[in-house]
């Protein structure tokens, strides 16, 4: 992300790999806030491949970001509900450090 960012003001932020709809890790965010109301994020779309780059004012989730050059739109949900969906298909949360959701 070309946007310098203060990570001691930062109330947001992720970079994960996205899937597209075959499972397949096809795309990538970047993405931060100072104040939970405008999004920075940097994007690879899961779908067609595009990058690209931008700020919007994002509310309640679930959050959608579509892509520019393929109109599709991506999820970007919550770490935390990632991980309670693996510990629920797992069964086993004994080898999961919670400080990392």
């Amino acid at each position: 992300m070309d946007k310098e960012v203060d990570y001691d003001r930062v109330e947001y932020a992720t970079n994960r790999n996205l899937e597209n709809d075959e499972g397949e890790e096809t795309g990538h965010i970047k993405m931060f806030s100072y104040d939970t109301e405008i999004y920075f994020f940097e994007m690879t779309c899961p779908y067609c491949g595009h990058e690209f780059e931008d700020e919007q004012e994002l509310g309640s989730r679930p959050w959608w970001i579509e892509c520019p050059e393929c109109g599709r739109s991506t999820n970007v949900f919550r770490i935390k509900d990632a991980h309670e969906r693996k510990v629920k298909k797992t069964g086993d949360s004994s080898d999961v450090d919670l400080d990392e959701v």
